[in-house]
């Protein structure tokens, strides 16, 4: 009576894929006679595990085994001298993590992800800051709408390939002194697709894809910054042999504002006052991401020194709250004076002693904390 094949590996009946090669590869370093020649049993326990990996790694025979058992794979490639040792892909595989041969199992059975591609979005300050919907073009590869993906202009064209019977790869028997292998690679005929298209798709040449211009939404969030991206996940290429679509990454370009800077969240703004604006004190109107607001400038405001305006900043990308509007005062001092211009301002000068030029506690060091710490 042969076991039961998931008990030979040690395994659920609801195992998935991964969880079948762990327990092979366990066995195989386990089992395998070469590693394992003090147990004269050792070649017959590998055949087994090896028998039990080949049925269960193939979603139709073990769909038949699920169903039928023992019995319903004979004929299918099941049982004693199915194979002896596994094929060459599958022991390296076993051994070393990978396939010798670079490839997987069948290129018509292994689903093939779709590209993922970038585009550029391009805003302005504001609408980086409080978020913005577009539209973007993008073209790629996706499926054909002409055949809908099925790469034949009529479906009854469409026949199994009769060198690999439909599996996408055909198998070299190698006999050797330590057993049987069994090398597989793409049926030549079909490419690994396992079938034949006598009239292939106009428009996609049978491919099943054919190079389209599509227009994708893009959502775009409040606070996200220049050069970040934005991930649509399955809006890239479409995918092969079933395989799901790639994802598109859209990558915000933001250009310079005239007025403002922007410094993580903050906004930094230039203002400029003139000298005795800033001696006798003023209100102004300044621009915000909000609109203009009315601001006092304090008398004796020093040239460097920095407001701060709460909460009119750029919002935070995924958080609440905003940044700081800062406001960098910029004292102008007069250029090309006349003799009479020059003659009021030292006699201005002669009349202010140094107490009225510089406010101790508030020097460089002062304002710099200011302006970087709000």
């Amino acid at each position: 009576m042969k076991r039961d094949y998931y008990e030979v590996l040690g395994l659920a009946r609801d195992a998935d894929l991964q969880q079948i090669k762990k327990a092979y590869r366990a066995l195989a370093r386990q089992l395998h006679p070469d590693v394992n020649g003090h147990d004269p049993d050792a070649e017959t326990k590998f055949k087994e595990a090896t028998e039990a990996y080949e049925i269960l790694c193939d979603p139709e025979k073990r769909r038949i085994y699920d169903t039928y058992g023992h019995e319903g794979l004979r004929g299918q490639g099941g049982g004693p001298g199915a194979g002896g040792f596994t094929d060459l892909s599958d022991l390296f595989e076993s051994f070393f993590g990978g396939d010798i041969f670079g490839g997987g199992r069948s290129a018509r059975s292994s689903a093939a992800r779709g590209d993922d591609l970038g585009v550029v979005v391009e805003l302005d300050l504001e609408e980086a800051a409080f978020g913005v919907a577009r539209e973007v073009e993008v073209e790629l590869l996706d499926t054909c709408r002409e055949c809908g993906g099925s790469g034949s202009k009529d479906p009854e064209s469409v026949h199994e390939c009769p060198d690999c019977g439909g599996s996408g790869q055909v198998r070299t028997v190698r006999r050797t002194a330590f057993g049987q292998f069994v090398q597989s690679g793409p049926c030549s005929r079909c490419r690994g697709e396992g079938r034949i298209i006598d009239e292939p798709c106009p428009v996609c040449a049978g491919r099943g894809r054919a190079r389209h211009t599509k227009t994708v939404s893009v959502d775009v969030p409040a606070g996200i910054a220049h050069e970040q991206r934005i991930r649509l996940s399955g809006q890239g290429g479409a995918g092969l042999r079933g395989g799901p679509p790639g994802d598109l990454y859209v990558q915000v370009a933001v250009h310079p504002h005239e007025e403002f800077v922007r410094q993580g969240d903050d906004i930094i703004y230039n203002l400029h006052v003139t000298m005795v604006q800033a001696s006798l004190g003023t209100k102004l109107t300044l621009p915000t991401l909000d609109g203009e607001v009315e601001f006092e400038v304090p008398p004796g405001t020093q040239p460097g020194e920095v407001k701060v305006l709460r909460g009119r900043g750029v919002p935070r990308l995924q958080r609440s709250g905003r940044g700081d509007h800062k406001i960098v005062m910029n004292v102008m001092i007069p250029l090309n004076l006349t003799s009479e211009q020059k003659d009021l301002l030292r006699e201005l000068d002669s009349c202010c002693g140094d107490e009225h030029y510089t406010r101790k506690h508030e020097g460089v060091l002062h304002r710099l904390k200011t302006f970087f710490g709000g």
